[in-house]
């Protein structure tokens, strides 16, 4: 079965004809009509297309034919994505390998209260910072 069979078998579960699907995915009508007639496949844009407009449908069955029409877990990604992840409360001291241990306390405390810091030295002379950039819940940031 080829993309274009996929793609009919799609509109027909989605009950749409051709003209609604083409209009939902944000197409021309003569693109879908090309590519049902089987004069065109579908090109990466028009699958892209597809799939943002039906987030249920697994990407691998319509590209490769494999797997079912819909994602099993309703359409969830199994893949946690950057603003999935929820934020720290407390700063990660641990990961701080260019810190000297002993001033932790010093760093931590300057972070929590979002004054500026005395200059933490690098462990390493060759290297120093140069740029700090804070970032706020509320979307906004502050470059030292």
């Amino acid at each position: 079965m080829n993309e274009r069979n996929r793609i009919e078998q799609l509109i027909e579960a989605e009950n749409m004809t051709a003209k609604q699907f083409a209009q939902e995915v944000g197409i021309q009508a003569g693109t879908i009509s090309n590519i049902m007639s089987g004069r065109n496949n579908p090109s990466l844009e028009v699958l892209q297309r597809v799939l943002n407009r039906f987030r249920t449908v697994s990407s691998d069955w319509l590209i490769l034919g494999v797997g079912s029409m819909y994602r099993p877990n309703g359409g969830q990604s199994v893949e946690q994505t950057l603003f999935d992840v929820k934020p720290l409360d407390k700063p990660e001291l641990s990961n701080m390998s260019m810190v000297d241990r002993t001033e932790q306390p010093a760093v931590a405390s300057s972070i929590a209260s979002a004054k500026p810091a005395t200059p933490i030295q690098p462990t390493v002379p060759s290297k120093s910072i140069t740029r700090i950039i804070i970032y706020y819940s509320d979307g906004t940031f502050e470059e030292r």
